[in-house]
């Protein structure tokens, strides 16, 4: 009898855990919008402290992706020497809740692929991913986007839990083998900072 019980559980951990992961990845429904909900309160204090460790250019126009429900976009327009900035999410519920929630003429937002952006190419001066590329399906095709898009010298900032990277991409947590992977990309490694739950990277296009 414990033993049945025990397999059920299990079972719906599995199931719970899967569910969740889709709703991580693409939020839908009831459920997906909760789950922004939730997650902003992870998910803001990340970005609040990832944009205390770089310096903006003026007039920076910045490229958000996978925004959920627009908080950290909407942030980043409030931050000095935003020009504009754009929110990309997969999710048609995602960028419907970022559509009400937030209404300014330099915020964008489209519901966009990040492994077939549509914008010109050299089109921002930064790109944040918040919580979010251990989830690319193609890491390389989306780091060839990151860096079409990406202005000369542009540069894009990576900030998540540790934990995320550890387990979704263990071959990349050291930041030695990451700056690696990048450097394949035209990328070079110009910052990293860590907290006991956070680490966050910022790399320079360089050809």
């Amino acid at each position: 009898m414990l033993i049945g019980i025990s397999i059920v559980l299990i079972v719906l951990l599995i199931c719970s855990f899967r569910l969740l992961l889709k709703q991580s990845k693409k939020p839908t429904g009831l459920l997906g919008i909760l789950m922004m909900r939730l997650w902003n309160s992870v998910y803001l204090p990340l970005v609040k402290w990832a944009i205390t460790k770089i310096e903006l250019t003026d007039h920076s126009t910045i490229l958000d992706i996978d925004v959920g429900n627009g908080i950290s976009s909407a942030y980043l327009l409030e931050q000095r020497n935003t020009r504009s900035v754009t929110g990309i999410d997969l999710s048609e519920e995602a960028i419907s809740q970022a559509k009400k929630n937030y209404s300014d003429k330099m915020l964008h937002f489209e519901k966009m692929d990040i492994h077939d952006l549509t914008f010109d190419s050299e089109t921002f001066d930064l790109v944040t991913a918040f919580q979010t590329h251990f989830h690319w399906d193609d890491l390389e095709q989306a780091l060839h986007e990151i860096y079409r898009v990406l202005k000369q010298d542009g540069a894009v900032i990576f900030a998540c839990e540790s934990a995320k990277i550890n387990y979704f991409l263990p071959k990349l947590k050291k930041s030695t083998n990451f700056q690696k992977y990048m450097s394949q990309f035209g990328f070079s490694m110009t910052s990293q900072s860590t907290t006991d739950q956070w680490i966050m990277y910022t790399f320079k296009k360089i050809k």
